[in-house]
């Protein structure tokens, strides 16, 4: 099977900015698309993303670059192959030919090496995770959520700090998605009680951005959130270094420090906070910050160090800052590098040097969810989507829940739908090996077991673009926890239930008189209606906070009366009298 046609063409992202699409056709019909991403916080080392330099778009468009995919590029690959991936890019990359992949660039590069995989694993009719699996020969996990809540640095205006994360100890997305969820919107009722309405704004990636709070007030609100709900998650940061170093100093919240003074900064939240980790904690370019990451205790670090800038989804870069084991994990961004070879080529070398891997969005995004096929394929330790807020975020979220609902629902809805005289011989999570992570920093996440790659039915699929792996989904209509859910599903063929495994009941030959079918629309008092909110969380009194409460002080210098009372308290002047 061949390549038929590829079309390329010019889109916008999250950021409203233009970016390359490229659709490729197989000679069967059968099509994918693979839409580039693109960030604002830069390593140096990344390769070069080309745009046209015009006026169009404020020098950001890409249409030259369409001319010459269609041009140039496309034309030398109608009638390639398909499923030789490594030799495709090793072509594209030929055809460039610098260092940098400044000719082509590297957005060109991986526009067309995306489509073509994600074409290969279309025609191999697999859900897109199993063919990375079976490719690569890895065992599929769950990876842990890094959902960012509060943004700063490049992604929004205000604080310095680019990423305040929580990191959900669940790898169930069901679980862990429900709480990002909800602490994404107590977390904004807090700001907003504190800065106004307009700290429940957004940045890039769809966290709030509270103009006027200090990282201490954030980090406090989350560690109280997290104490509250029984420390279910941990925190983690992304400091994004680069973006406040001047070449010798941080300019970091109104001061300017060293590395060292930066270095006790964070080992003085760690200790009142427990961070879990701490991407690029220092500026790749600042060689004092990476000598004091070679002194730090290599079992006994206070947080992980994830590398990002440093590394650049490079495997050469990995193998290197690897001999002296500065970092505990590393950032996988498949723009940084130009192709997926050489994006499965870092994943290898972070694997081999025993490092977390967490595969991450960028900031301008588009709704190609190729990232979390990729993560839960590769049974990556984490995953970096953003807030629960934004469509093109929101895709990643819901595709997570996707594939766990396609591991785990065919037999759930059989069970509920069917009456089987007989059990089937494991359970939904049995059988998917589905398991709830409880790591401690810095354990490495659980892995699953290797049979998870075969859990795919030999089902025919209808759609070749789009194959399925589960018998039928439900439609559940919203509801409280005082009202069940209403689960609608149509029961599943004979044949389906064969292809899973399950023993259908016995069919009685005798006529017998029809029974009233089952209303297919929900029971009307079943279905909620404009729910209740949640009460709205609020601050705890001032003499329940305890004393140096950052969130305590941020309360008091935004309430006029209270900031009044305080000046006078500490001040030595007599009260005025006799007025």
């Amino acid at each position: 099977m061949g390549i038929k046609s590829i079309t390329p063409s010019q889109v916008l992202n999250s950021n409203g900015d233009p970016t390359i699409k490229v659709t490729m056709v197989a000679e069967n019909g059968v099509a994918a698309y693979f839409t580039v991403p693109s960030g604002a916080s830069l390593g140096s080392q990344e390769v070069a993303q080309k745009t046209d330099g015009t006026d169009s778009y404020n020098g950001k468009s890409v249409n030259d670059i369409i001319k010459l995919i269609a041009g140039v590029v496309a034309p030398k690959f109608i009638g390639y192959p398909i499923g030789h991936q490594s030799d495709f890019d090793s072509l594209l990359v030929a055809l460039d030919g610098s260092e940098n992949k400044r000719n082509l660039g590297g957005n060109t590069i991986l526009a067309m090496s995306g489509a073509y995989f994600k074409l290969s694993a279309k025609l191999s009719q697999k859900p897109l995770w199993q063919y990375i699996a079976e490719d690569r020969k890895t065992n599929p996990t769950f990876p842990r959520i890094f959902a960012n809540l509060v943004g700063g640095g490049k992604h929004a205006p205000g604080l310095d700090i680019q990423e305040f994360m929580i990191v959900p100890k669940s790898i169930k997305p069901i679980e862990a998605i429900e709480q990002i969820v909800q602490t994404f919107h107590t977390l904004t009722t807090i700001m907003v009680s504190l800065y106004g309405p307009g700290a429940q704004l957004s940045g890039s990636e769809g966290a709030i951005a509270p103009i006027g709070a200090s990282t201490e007030v954030v980090l406090e609100a989350l560690s109280n959130l997290n104490a509250k709900n029984g420390k279910t998650f941990e925190i983690a940061l992304d400091v994004a270094a680069n973006s406040f170093f001047d070449g010798k100093n941080y300019n970091f919240e109104g001061q300017s420090i060293h590395a060292s003074d930066l270095l006790a900064v964070y080992q003085g939240w760690d200790s009142k906070f427990d961070i879990y980790s701490i991407e690029d904690p220092f500026a790749e370019a600042d060689l004092e910050g990476t000598e004091l990451l070679k002194t730090m205790p290599k079992d006994k670090k206070p947080f992980k160090v994830i590398a990002d800038d440093y590394t650049v989804t490079n495997a050469s870069l990995i193998a290197e800052f690897s001999k002296d084991k500065l970092f505990d994990g590393v950032i996988i961004k498949p723009d940084q590098v130009g192709s997926i070879s050489e994006m499965f080529a870092a994943i290898d070398a972070a694997k081999q040097a025993g490092l977390d891997i967490i595969v991450s969005h960028r900031s301008g995004e588009s709704n190609d969810d190729f990232i979390v096929d990729l993560a839960y394929g590769i049974g990556a330790a984490g995953i970096k989507i953003g807030a629960p807020n934004h469509g093109e975020r929101i895709a990643k979220y819901n595709r997570l829940l996707e594939i766990q609902y396609s591991l785990n629902s065919s037999q759930e809805q059989l069970d509920s739908t069917l009456e089987l005289d007989q059990k089937p011989a494991a359970t939904p999570i049995d059988s998917v090996g589905i398991k709830t992570a409880t790591m401690a920093k810095p354990t490495p996440v659980e892995k699953l077991p290797t049979e998870v790659a075969t859990a795919a039915p030999t089902e025919a699929v209808e759609d070749a673009a789009t194959p399925k792996i589960t018998a039928s989904e439900p439609i559940v209509f919203a509801s409280t926890p005082a009202q069940p859910s209403v689960s609608l599903a149509l029961p599943a063929q004979p044949s389906e239930v064969s292809q899973i495994g399950a023993v259908p009941a016995p069919v009685d030959t005798e006529m017998a008189p029809a029974e009233p079918s089952q209303p297919m629309t929900p029971i009307i008092s079943h279905v909620v209606t404009n729910p209740p909110e949640a009460p709205m969380p609020t601050l705890p009194k001032e003499q329940e906070m305890p004393s140096g409460s950052s969130i305590k002080n941020a309360t008091i210098a935004l309430t006029p009366i209270a900031r009044i009372a305080q000046e006078n308290s500490s001040t030595a002047v007599p009260p005025v009298s006799g007025l």
